[in-house]
């Protein structure tokens, strides 16, 4: 004797069907925010920041002059930094990138392309508001203020 499935059955693989496409939207939703372009919104990190401090395991090994400064163009994706009183003066490309796995409270990181020796170097956000940024490469950190025009 054959049965044909009746209305409960139905309803359970309809059911069934719904969870499964809520899984696969919850993991597309997931895995985009990991490779978004901006991890962090770009207004927050776009312009010109003025160095307040360099700290090397906690301890001030520098204090910055107020010509020292990092431009960040996030338009143009490309940024440059000058520290005189260090004779630093270089420039690149970067990205702002998910570092999901960094202990900062962000898990983003910048990770600049030095231009012309090509070498890269990532820095992990530790603190970004409109008025002040620190980054982290190792254990030491970068502080910057926004300069205003």
């Amino acid at each position: 004797m054959k049965t044909t499935p009746g209305p409960l059955k139905s309803g359970m693989k309809l059911r069934k069907g719904l969870h499964n496409g809520a899984l696969v939207v919850g993991i597309v939703l997931l895995c985009s925010g990991f490779i978004s372009k901006w991890p962090i919104p770009s207004e927050k990190l776009n312009g010109l920041w003025q160095y307040r401090a360099i700290y090397k395991n906690g301890i001030n090994i520098h204090s910055p002059d107020k010509n020292d400064t990092m431009l960040i163009d996030t338009e143009k994706s490309i940024f440059h930094y000058s520290i005189k009183s260090l004779n630093k003066n270089l420039g690149g490309t970067f990205q702002c990138i998910s570092s999901p796995l960094d202990s900062s409270p962000y898990q983003a990181a910048l990770m600049f392309q030095y231009k012309p020796s090509n070498g890269s170097r990532r820095f992990h956000i530790t603190l970004i508001s409109n008025d002040s940024l620190v980054i982290r490469e190792g254990n030491v950190s970068f502080h910057y203020s926004r300069r205003k025009p």
